[in-house]
């Protein structure tokens, strides 16, 4: 049987031993570079809640301040028009003409109606609960009804999604936006028909806006510090939707939010 050298046996068993060192200290630097990036990704994923729960909160001190002004709006420009019109019926009643003064309590019944169906729907759109529990389509549809209810627009509201399942803090997110794009229309436009279209592809919702209004210069309109629009696109980046507004003189507005149904901020 032939002898290995012992030289040769110490060089096999050393150049094994470090074989052996650099394998074991290969597994240790990889662990620790494993378990180092590993650390960083959940600091950084915390980071990204962490902003996401700052700009959520911004958002929504945004959508309470915009509340607030479309109260103002509302009682001013419609509610408070209402009452009045009922205070001059009663107060022009003339008890004598007996004929006369049921036409004008009738028409006061008629306006009490109103008002109060405007109230109801008013506290309705105000109330992000209600959205939150019927969901974001039933709040578009009540706010449609309620510009129906004006009887100023011709509005169309084309539904291709029979049932939207999203995170709550998105569905209110989405559902302000819609009413702020609604109520600049009923402001501004000067516009005679209304669209609203809702479209499910995937995993992606799309919300359609268009009117054929006055249009106006969108370049124009952010350089002058409008804040409309600027709400528009910090919401839609909140909730990593994509914004596209394309809109010029005398050719109305279209305002496309296409957003993913799973919240990113999670993921």
């Amino acid at each position: 049987m032939k002898e290995f050298p012992v030289s040769d046996i110490v060089i096999a068993i050393t150049a094994g031993s470090l074989l052996f060192f650099l394998l074991c200290a290969f597994i240790v630097a990889f662990t620790l570079v494993f378990v180092r990036k590993r650390q960083q990704h959940k600091i950084e994923k915390q980071q990204i809640k962490d902003q996401f729960s700052k700009n959520l909160l911004e958002a929504q001190l945004e959508i309470r301040e915009q509340t607030l002004k479309h109260i103002g709006y509302e009682l001013h420009d419609n509610l408070g028009q209402i009452a009045s019109l009922i205070k001059i019926n009663l107060s022009i009643i003339d008890l004598n003409a007996r004929e006369k003064a049921e036409e004008k309590l009738d028409e006061t019944k008629n306006l009490i109606r109103k008002l109060i169906s405007d109230i109801k729907g008013l506290s309705v759109s105000l109330n992000s609960d209600h959205v939150v529990n019927t969901g974001l389509l039933e709040g578009l549809k009540d706010e449609i009804e309620r510009i129906k209810r004006l009887g100023l627009h011709k509005v169309i509201f084309e539904n291709d999604a029979k049932k939207v399942s999203l995170d709550p803090n998105k569905t209110i997110i989405l559902f302000r936006m819609s009413q702020e794009i609604l109520n600049n229309t009923l402001k501004h436009s000067d516009a005679t028909c209304i669209s609203v279209g809702v479209a499910l592809s995937g995993n992606f919702l799309k919300l359609t806006f268009k009117d054929d209004g006055v249009g106006f210069n969108i370049d124009k309109a952010l350089k002058s510090g409008g804040s409309g629009l600027m709400n528009l696109k910090t919401r839609a980046k909140l909730i990593r939707a994509d914004l596209q507004i394309t809109s010029s003189v005398n050719t109305g507005t279209e305002i496309i939010i296409n957003t993913p149904l799973a919240n990113e901020a999670d993921n």
